[in-house]
């Protein structure tokens, strides 16, 4: 801006006031015309969604009253109960982005139209006049000083690029806020609507029984356990010879069962009980101290051995397994996960994480302001439309407007500017103390 001669100066600030209200303005009215097609569309979706879970209920009502399917009739209410609050949730999101968003959005353009168009004229008619004095002093043959008029060109211009810059900015902050609000919404319900699936299918899958086996002929069991063998030999790398009967620590009782957990103990870490140090010549086997960590490589066991590597290196090998322990904690028994499942999920818990009940659930607040400091924390705003919430606190040098010379009127006036904040002044009380009430 300070290489710019008086004429650049001059289109560039015209050039700023087109662009504000010829494409700026017209795209946030076609945005809050977007926005508001935007919740529409929810709502027609909630009224979809609202009826497939009632129909669900039901069904879950009718399973609920059978003799076999009990539990799983209480776990379909709870799912429909669960979504209607979701709903519930997200209808409240979707005001508040219709409130405090797309409302405010309309009313500052209606606003800046006129503002914007008062201020371009005003602009125009400085221009004009001091444009005529300094053409009747060149006529009169004296010396023009057109400092004055380089100067007011300079601060008009800044003060566009200000106004340019602050309606951009509202524009942002605003949708910042909503991403704040859709991110809180989503830690608010996400974790507990998690947890209550998992819950769920676990304690539906609880409920089936296992299926009887039927008696298979020899042949085919031997053919089956030849197939096995060939999978097994093309998904595993080759292990070298298994070793005998694994030996058990010395003066150590081993902890670690060797049942099937979960499908089998490949991938799973392993923690050294104690030092297993195998002869030199054995390289198939794998050595390694106490508390170190392995990771298992193979399905099963092998003759109380298992197939894996340390974390701290990368040498694979036979280890026997009653020298180590799962590093995970052991699972529950059935009963045991089945009775905690049911005493957390039932339907009275869920109604007492709805509130009062799902017709009364309040929309989610909009997200708080971050601190400010103690002097923009004196400030407020006079205009309901100026600043989303949780704004910032703009800077020092918006605040600052230079007063315009006398007889000059201002361009960017604050008490009429839709997108301005305004200071003011803070009221001081030292009497923090709650009212004394005195009964005769």
């Amino acid at each position: 801006m300070a290489g710019m001669n008086s004429d650049q100066l001059h289109r560039s600030t015209l050039g700023i006031y087109s662009s504000l209200m010829d494409e700026f303005n017209p795209s946030l009215q076609k945005l809050v015309s977007l926005g508001n097609s935007y919740v529409q569309a929810f709502k027609a979706l909630a009224v979809t969604s609202e009826a497939y879970f009632n129909a669900l209920s039901k069904i879950g009502e009718k399973a609920f009253h059978t003799a076999s399917s009990r539990s799983i009739g209480d776990i379909l209410i709870q799912i429909s109960e669960g979504q209607r609050r979701l709903t519930l949730e997200l209808e409240g999101m979707f005001h508040w982005f219709s409130r405090e968003i797309l409302q405010q959005m309309d009313t500052n353009v209606q606003l800046d139209r006129d503002f914007l168009s008062g201020s371009r004229e005003q602009y125009k008619s400085e221009v004009h006049n001091q444009a005529a004095a300094l053409e009747r002093q060149l006529r009169r043959g004296t010396s023009q000083d057109s400092s004055e008029y380089v100067q007011f060109l300079r601060e008009s211009h800044s003060q566009a690029l200000v106004e340019e810059e602050r309606r951009y900015r509202f524009l942002a902050e605003k949708h910042c806020n909503l991403i704040q609000t859709i991110a809180q919404l989503m830690n608010k319900t996400g974790g507990g609507l998690q947890q209550r699936a998992d819950a769920w299918m676990e304690e539906v899958g609880a409920t089936r029984r296992p299926e009887p086996r039927r008696p298979s002929s020899p042949d085919h069991t031997l053919g089956r356990r030849k197939g096995e063998e060939i999978r097994r030999s093309k998904e595993e790398p080759e292990l070298g010879s298994i070793p005998s009967r694994a030996p058990s620590p010395q003066g150590s009782i081993s902890r670690f069962s060797m049942d099937s957990v979960g499908g089998g103990y490949l991938g799973r870490s392993m923690r050294a009980l104690v030092a297993h140090e195998p002869a030199s010549s054995q390289s198939t086997l794998l050595p390694f101290s106490r508390g170190q960590i392995i990771t298992v490589m193979v399905q099963q066991p092998r003759n109380g051995w298992f197939y894996g590597r340390t974390d701290s290196s990368s040498r694979q090998g036979w280890f026997p397994g009653s020298y180590v322990e799962p590093v995970d904690d052991p699972p529950q028994s059935p009963s045991l996960r089945n009775s905690t499942l049911r005493s957390n999920n039932s339907m009275s818990n869920l109604q007492e994480h709805s509130g009062t009940g799902s017709q009364n659930v309040a929309p989610p607040p909009p997200p708080p302001p971050p601190p400010l400091s103690s002097s923009s924390s004196k400030h407020s705003e006079t205009r309901p439309m100026a600043t989303a919430p949780g704004k910032r606190a703009e800077s020092k040098s918006e605040h600052k407007q230079r007063s315009p010379p006398p007889g000059r009127p201002e361009l960017f006036p604050r008490g009429t500017n839709p997108f301005a904040t305004v200071k003011l002044k803070p009221t001081v009380t030292n009497d923090k103390s709650a009212p004394r009430l005195y009964r005769r």
